[in-house]
Parts: structure tokens; sequence; C-alpha cells
């Protein structure tokens, strides 16, 4: 079935169904962090493979290890968001066998206690503990590690309560990552990953755009905005980075500017060279308009934020950290491609928080 032919309103309320149960069964995974001191950093949509053709996260390996080696250091908590782990395409012992060393890195952050694990749609064999315990847990990377697939965050302040952040992988309520998986998985598994191989094509293009747009987000940003408790969800599974109040990057001038400028100059009657630029600017704009669809749906209140991902074709990774009050999206590396965080944009929490508690009126934006 085509996009098109999907009914967004039953598919709000498809994922609305999915999201208050498993609302509901978190209410026993539940815990406290102080706005002052919390140091956390969220990551999501590894997939790691068989490290052949098929393998995304492969490209990103570098970024990643630098990440996750500095987030250590510097006494952050690391939050895996699902489908760490590619099962759908691979067997649990191809990557395992491919990834010792990050899995090793990565489990120094549960020896510190200092890690949380979820599961997501193509990782979701890790929701059984005796198939976690028998590829990652018992006496390898990660014992006694608890693979939970939501959590609810209370974020206080002087012992205020402030609000409530929800991670979840976010995948819940979707025909294809959800409902009917046991087709998607055959699919993946037996088409498109041989496709992938023979062609070592990345299945996750680069991202620019921070604002909602597709409409799994507005999905997600729908059931945040209208739930009685008002929590602020933090989810992955769709690989594109959602964060209140960011701004694009846009073409210099907008299709009409550029064609007023091209009237005038022609009108002017300006060389063959300027004005065959204007035309070839013109056209570029407006493919890039169309490419870009309908405007995106303004995050407000800011109730919904996804970290993007760990697998872009271009070898980068983004995530959310929340530190010194702040929560932001990050990418790695930076502009310069050295093993540092680029600050992509960042919000005050507490401002976010107030502004869904009390109604995007009631607060100012940080920005």
């Amino acid at each position: 079935m085509s996009s098109e032919q999907v009914d967004p309103e039953k598919y709000k309320r498809d994922v609305a169904k999915a999201l208050n149960r498993v609302y509901a069964d978190a209410a026993t995974e539940e815990h406290e962090i102080d706005l002052d001191t919390a140091r956390i950093v969220i990551f999501s949509d590894h997939h790691k493979g068989a490290r052949d053709g098929a393998d995304d996260f492969m490209r990103c390996e570098r970024a990643y290890s630098a990440a996750i080696a500095y987030y250590l250091e510097e006494g952050f908590t690391l939050y895996s968001l699902g489908d760490v782990e590619e099962l759908w395409e691979c067997a649990p012992k191809e990557v395992v066998e491919q990834y010792k060393d990050t899995l090793e890195l990565e489990a120094q952050f549960l020896k510190a206690g200092r890690y949380e694990r979820f599961w997501g749609n193509h990782d979701d064999q890790w929701r059984n503990p005796k198939e976690f315990a028998k590829y990652l847990g018992g006496d390898t990377f990660f014992p006694e590690c608890h693979v939970r697939e939501a959590l609810k965050l209370r974020v206080v302040r002087g012992g205020k309560r402030l609000g409530l952040l929800f991670l979840v992988h976010g995948h819940q309520g979707t025909l294809d990552s959800d409902k009917y998986k046991w087709f998607s998985k055959q699919v993946v598994r037996h088409v498109w990953r041989p496709l992938q191989r023979r062609l070592k094509m990345a299945s996750t293009t680069p991202s620019n755009h921070f604002e909602l747009r597709a409409r799994h987000d507005e999905a997600m940003f729908s059931w945040a905005r209208g739930h009685p408790d008002k929590p602020v969800i933090i989810s992955g599974h769709t690989h594109r980075p959602v964060f209140w109040d960011s701004k694009p990057p846009k073409s210099e001038k907008s299709v009409p500017e550029l064609q007023a400028e091209f009237e005038s100059r022609r009108a002017a009657k300006a060389g063959a060279d300027e004005l065959a630029d204007l035309h070839a600017r013109i056209e570029w704009a407006r493919a890039e308009a169309r490419e870009k669809g309908p405007p995106p749906i303004t995050i407000d209140p800011p109730c919904y934020f996804n970290t993007g991902c760990c697998s872009f074709g271009d070898g980068d990774i983004t995530g959310i950290e929340i530190a010194e009050g702040t929560i932001r999206l990050v990418r790695w590396p930076d502009d310069k491609d050295d093993p540092k965080s680029k600050e992509l944009v960042p919000a005050d929490l507490a401002t976010v928080l107030g502004r869904v508690a009390h109604g995007a009126a009631a607060a100012t934006s940080p920005r």
C-alpha cells in the first residue's frame, strides 16, 4: 500500500493505540533525573551488521566509537534507543563477531552503572531476555542488563517536578515495523540485503532538516500533544532528526525572488552567462521545493524529539544530549571531520518542559 493510500487519521489512531499500550506498560519503568546534574546521551538506529555491503553502521563506526569514548570519560549515561543491531538482515552471531570492539566499549558504560538499553523493531529479538543473554549477556558484554521497550524519566530540579520524558524506539503501531514485521523482515533479509550487498547502497541519506515533515513524525507529535500526562517523547526509528525551533538550511532566495531577479536582469539586457546562471538557480530552487514537499508542521508545544540515527550514508551520526540543563541535537564528527561533536541546535530543557506542561503561549522560545 502506497503512502497516498494510507488514511492519515487511521495511521495516527494506530500509532496512538500502540503508544498508549507501551506507556501504560512502562508504569513501573520510571526513573528520576535531576536537571542540574543529569548527563545523558541518546543514540539510536545503529543497525550494526555483518561488515559487508549491506552494513549501514560500518561507515559510521569511526564517528560512533569516538563519540562514546568521549561520553564515557565525561561521565554521561548512554541510552541505546533500539535498532542497535541489525537482526532483520543478520544473525546475532554475525554482528557480535564483527563488532566486538564496539560492544566492549559500550559495555564499559554498564560496568560504570551508566547504561540503558532498549529494543526496536530491527532488534526485537532482544525483547526475549534469554536471547539477549545468549549472545550479549551472561559472561560476555552486558551481564545483568535489562533490555526494555520504553522508559519514563521524571525530571526534577531542587525537589520540584518539572515534567516527564518518555523514551521509546518509536516503531509501535506501524504496519511494516510492528503489525506485519514478520513479512517486512523476510523482505529485508532476502530481497533488500542481497541488493545492498551487491550494489553497496546506503539505506539512509544525510539529513539536514530537523522539523516535522513525514506522516510518522506527525503521528508521534500528535500523540504526545494530546496525552493528558503531557510527556515529551524522545524516539528514533525514522532516521530523521527532529528538534524544536530548529531552522533547516534553505536556498539563498525563494523561487519568486529569483524569478523577479531574472526578469529584471533580462530587461536590463544582462549577458547570456549571467542569465543562464540565474535560470539554473531558479530551476534548482524549484526542484528543491518539490523534493521537500509540503511545509513542515510546527513543533509547538515541543513534545516530540527524534535522535536521527547512527547509520547515515556519509558516515555521520546524530544523537541527543541532556547536560547542564540543556537538551541539544548533536552530530559527530564536526564540520572539520574531527572526532568532536557539532552542536546543531540547543534548547533549555526546563523551558521545553514548561511549554509542554502549560501550553505553547505560556513560555518563550529559547532562541
